[in-house]
């Protein structure tokens, strides 16, 4: 009788984990492998044009693709830097990749005549704390902003770093620059910029290899 309430037990224990990460999983989304979509597995081609991370592609993968890893819990919207320059980004405000809760930025590739017919369609928008202003996108361009391919990824896990775990899991920087309340540990070979806070959080930018030094690089030389 004992062996039969032990067993009862551990499937009641499998039932219940099956069920809080069904709950944990945005609507949508799909379930990462054990050990898969981990931020430190990164692949980019040899040519340095194209980049893979999370289970997408930058230069390749669409905003479409992203829903589909990572749910349905989303936004969409078009920024306007405080120079005018205006950009598609999509926003996931809490997704699950890897086993992880974090937020996820994906800026994605739209020509210039569209990004500003998205911007007049959605009205007067609402200002930034940077200075520039958001513009959500309007139901009829949502197929437009779905198709567009993702070139840029911001991660933000909940779970802290260290720089124990940053050089075992991502190696030595090529370089470090300092700023305030943290630093940024820059790996151009994997289009990778990890701002590593002074009290563990991190903020992780990735592009393909060739968009580094203008995307990443050369904008923390400005400031």
């Amino acid at each position: 009788m004992k062996h039969w309430k032990i067993l009862l037990l551990a499937a009641l224990g499998v039932a219940l984990s099956v069920f809080f990460l069904a709950l944990m999983r945005p609507p949508g989304g799909q379930s990462s492998a054990p050990g898969q979509d981990l931020p430190w597995q990164v692949t980019a081609t040899p040519d340095g044009a194209a980049l893979t991370v999370f289970g997408l592609t930058l230069g390749q993968s669409t905003v479409q693709d992203a829903v589909n890893k990572l749910g349905r819990r989303y936004e969409l919207g078009v920024f306007q830097n405080p120079e005018g320059r205006l950009s598609l980004e999509a926003y996931f405000r809490d997704t699950v990749i890897g086993g992880l809760n974090v937020q996820m930025v994906l800026t994605a590739r739209l020509s210039e005549t569209m990004l500003n017919a998205l911007r007049t369609h959605a009205g007067t928008g609402k200002p930034t704390a940077a200075g520039g202003r958001r513009y959500a996108v309007a139901e009829a361009d949502i197929p437009v902003a779905l198709d567009a391919v993702i070139t840029a990824i911001t991660y933000r896990p909940v779970v802290t770093f260290d720089a124990e775990l940053v050089r075992k899991r991502f190696g030595e920087p090529t370089e470090r620059i300092a700023v305030k309340d943290g630093t940024h540990w820059l790996y151009p070979a994997l289009g990778l910029d990890l701002l590593l806070g002074d009290q563990g959080q991190a903020l992780l930018q990735y592009v393909p290899p060739v968009e580094f030094e203008p995307r990443l690089r050369a904008p923390l030389n400005r400031n």
